[in-house]
């Protein structure tokens, strides 16, 4: 059975995009009372919340890449957020 996508209400959004920038990480009591201020189950919080990390971590990754291309690091058509990660996961720091 196919679970059907929820539609957040606009309010419901900038409530949960307030508590983001507060923390990127709500959990227990905090979870159960933000989801029943805003009428959503506490799963429907838990979810936003873990997706909206993922878009926070790729935007990041994005600015990353960006400030590096500027430095003729990287080149801007070719990243994304793998690129940067196996780079990261390439580099080598020596002491002379």
């Amino acid at each position: 059975m196919k679970r059907v996508r929820t539609v957040f209400k606009p309010e419901q959004l900038e409530r949960l995009e307030q508590e983001f920038l507060k923390q990127q990480y709500m959990v227990g009591t905090e979870r159960v009372d933000l989801a029943a201020t805003l009428h959503l189950t506490e799963t429907q919080v838990k979810v936003w919340f873990q997706n909206r990390r993922i878009k926070w971590r790729k935007q990041s990754m994005e600015q990353k890449a960006a400030k590096l291309s500027q430095f003729g690091v990287i080149q801007p058509a070719t990243v994304d957020s793998t690129d940067i990660k196996d780079h990261e996961e390439d580099t080598v720091d020596v002491e002379l």
